[in-house]
């Protein structure tokens, strides 16, 4: 059952990396077979767009990593097995939806707006949250785990 729940995660885990590609190769391409004129970061429409990209990594990177977190704890309390497991692969799913979800933006707001430097590492920390919601079996454990009740949490 477990070993489902991970290749089920690793579909979504990978699938956002392929969106981020498509998304990127899209907007590329546009822009150089001139379907679309670059947006200037400092128009009205390039702030627009970059402020909508940073809220977006704002909001959704860790809210995705609280809630999914907040909801381990919950589910590690849980006795019936088939339970805790669904409701764990909800929540990771939605965390690497959460997380993740600025690559796609933040790599087609960089090309668009001519390869603006900015977007490019709003899109790297997107990227960074979403290296850490790999899905594996060893993280599921740890994350299913009851806590002690003396023992830190960090």
């Amino acid at each position: 059952m477990e070993k489902n729940i991970i290749k089920t995660l690793n579909l979504y885990y990978y699938g956002v990396l392929i969106l981020t590609l498509i998304s990127g190769t899209l907007a590329y391409f546009l822009i150089m077979k001139d379907f679309v004129q670059p947006i200037d970061p400092m128009s009205t429409l390039g702030q627009v767009l970059q402020y909508v990209v940073i809220f977006d990594a704002l909001l959704t990177i860790p809210t995705g990593l609280y809630l999914c977190k907040r909801q381990c704890i919950k589910l590690a309390e849980l006795t019936d097995e088939a339970v805790k497991l669904a409701g764990y692969k909800r929540a990771a799913t939605w965390r690497i939806l959460l997380v993740s979800n600025t690559m796609v933006f933040g790599i087609a707001a960089f090309y668009l707006m001519g390869a603006y430097q900015s977007m490019l590492w709003i899109t790297a920390v997107s990227a960074i949250g979403w290296y850490f919601t790999k899905p594996s079996e060893a993280k599921l454990q740890a994350e299913l785990q009851p806590k002690q009740p003396n023992q830190e949490n960090y």
